[in-house]
């Protein structure tokens, strides 16, 4: 009688294996550092947003076409949106204007060879669009953070969101059949999706009774933290899909390579700088 020959072991599956190693070990690293930044107010907070969006902006300014490490105009990009990531430092009748004013006209000069390099419209697209995206929609976290119990809802968006990212991944792999968005990602499925947001709505109630605990009184019902939940896990996957759409048109993987297991800055951040959008203007319907 002869043995039974046993399944080798695919690549995919050791890939996989490898992956989500990397993807918890960063975790660990990765998430008590952000609640410190969190925790930790000013300067820590204005620091945190401002290395987060740096790093988001370049890598985006590297799908750029036309992109050299050095140009000016992708280091205007760079500063650009990190000065618009901090903009609660400035006065909103002056100083919001002229954070898009300027940056916006120095930008456009950079369209004329003065310095003998000519640049394409493309790159002074990706260069500005990514310091909007990123800078505009990363000083949320501050517009969120400085309402009362500021603190307690960044965190409850932050750890609502990565809920949904992980419930969506877990049930993906394992449960997914029907595909969400062929066309931009292979690995999202409606699976995914279906499993986050019940990973999303249980987390929200969740944090809703740590942080009441905690802190003091939740500002959010428990109708209102589903609600949230829901709203939240939406954006998530919403930004998720916007950066699968920029990575597909410069036909790249990952935004980078810094974070292993993740891919770049932007691979990690994409989701929540929708998320925390979103639920500032949620919090500013529902909270008045």
């Amino acid at each position: 009688m002869t043995n039974p020959v046993l399944p080798k072991r695919t690549p995919s599956v050791c890939y996989n294996s490898r992956v989500l190693r990397l993807r918890v070990i960063t975790g660990v690293v990765g998430v008590p550092l952000l609640f410190l930044s969190v925790v930790g107010g000013e300067p820590l907070f204005s620091i945190f947003l401002a290395v987060v969006t740096a790093g988001c902006v370049f890598e985006i300014c590297q799908l750029a076409p036309g992109f050299r490490k050095g140009d000016p105009l992708f280091v205007l990009a760079i500063v650009w949106g990190v000065l618009l990531s901090l903009r609660h430092h400035f006065g909103i009748q002056v100083g919001h204007d002229a954070l898009i004013t300027i940056p916006l006209m120095l930008s456009l000069l950079f369209l004329l060879p003065l310095d003998g390099r000519r640049r394409s419209f493309v790159d002074w697209a990706w260069a500005t669009g990514g310091a909007l995206y990123v800078g505009w929609l990363m000083g949320h976290w501050a517009s969120i953070y400085m309402l009362p119990s500021g603190m307690m809802l960044v965190l409850f968006t932050m750890f609502t969101t990565f809920a949904y990212d992980t419930g969506a991944f877990f049930s993906g792999r394992s449960l997914g059949r029907h595909k969400l968005a062929p066309s931009l990602s292979a690995g999202k499925t409606w699976e995914g999706v279906v499993g986050g947001l019940i990973s999303a709505m249980v987390m929200a109630v969740l944090l809703r009774a740590v942080f009441a605990s905690l802190f003091g009184p939740f500002p959010l019902s428990i109708g209102l933290a589903l609600a949230a939940g829901v709203i939240i896990a939406v954006a998530a996957q919403t930004g998720d899909l916007v950066e699968s759409a920029m990575k597909r048109s410069s036909q790249v993987k990952d935004a980078g390579t810094i974070l292993p297991g993740h891919g770049g800055i932007l691979d990690r951040f994409d989701s929540l700088l929708f998320t925390i959008a979103t639920m500032y203007y949620f919090l500013f319907w529902v909270l008045g």
